[in-house]
């Protein structure tokens, strides 16, 4: 597989991306059902764009796509689109938040693009079963977290403005107590996945350096976010916390969660740093 290829399957897949991005926010916007199918239809066929780009990247460099600031926020945006056009084919009346997701896939990709794409060979102790469960879990968590930030969002747009303007724009979604409650069952799956990360990571970590768990900067965060969706779960199941209250902490949750999975490892000097930036 050339990497010619694989470049015209990832412009192509920006490109893509970019019209579904302006088909949703089009068809929420304008309340058009049609305009947010097509928004979906496109940004499935985005999404089949960046599985043949990956798909020719791991036949020529020899890994799924983990090792490298360019691999990882890219398929952070994978992992996004994936997410709306599984709720939107699976629950059709959550197609608008598509308005707000898809423009965070294409920017997410767009910085991936302006980043370092040399290839780089994972052998050693990256060539772990290990490692390939705790990168997936940590794609599923994020994909988990940023729907119920999407779905917290709609909720407080929807309270704030009430039967306004942005009311009728958000109104194919499912009634209020519905969307607390995606919102909160999506938060509980990306704790799960969350857990399933940490635990193979550091299954993995044992393997590569010895030591399952030494404070690392990326460990540290991930164990923040883990205790930050955890106390929403509390705040949620003990205290009684819903609706309003409920969402703000998981608008306030999502920035934790973006710091600890891609600011943390560029910033800091760790180990997982010098994966993320192609060692």
């Amino acid at each position: 597989m050339s990497l010619a290829t694989e470049i015209v399957l990832i412009w192509s897949t920006v490109m893509v991306y970019a019209l579904s991005t302006v088909l949703f926010v089009a068809g929420t916007v304008f309340t058009g059902k049609r305009l947010l199918a097509a928004g979906l239809i496109v940004a499935s066929s985005g999404l089949a764009l960046q599985t043949a780009a990956f798909a020719v990247r791991w036949a020529r460099v020899g890994h799924a796509p983990f090792l490298g600031f360019y691999e990882v926020v890219a398929a952070y945006a994978y992992a996004t689109v994936a997410t709306v056009v599984f709720l939107g084919w699976w629950r059709p009346q959550l197609r608008p938040l598509g308005a707000v997701l898809m423009p965070i896939s294409l920017l997410a990709l767009g910085a991936a693009m302006l980043a370092d794409r040399t290839d780089e060979i994972a052998g050693g102790t990256l060539a772990s079963w290990w490692l390939t469960v705790h990168v997936l879990f940590a794609k599923l968590s994020y994909s988990a977290f940023i729907v119920a930030f999407a779905l917290a969002v709609a909720y407080l747009l929807r309270d704030r403005h009430g039967a306004h303007r942005t009311d009728a724009i958000l109104n194919k979604l499912p009634d209020q107590d519905v969307v607390d409650d995606l919102a909160y069952r999506a938060a509980a799956v990306g704790l799960v996945f969350l857990s399933v990360m940490v635990v193979a990571g550091a299954i993995w970590a044992n393997e590569a350096w010895g030591r399952y768990w030494a404070w690392d900067p990326v460990e540290t965060w991930s164990l923040v976010t883990w205790l930050v969706y955890s106390i929403f779960l509390h705040l949620r199941l003990t205290m009684g916390w819903r609706g309003r209250r409920s969402a703000w902490v998981l608008v306030a949750a999502l920035p934790v969660v973006a710091f600890s999975f891609v600011v943390v490892p560029v910033v800091y000097n760790s180990i997982h740093g010098a994966y993320l930036q192609g060692l």
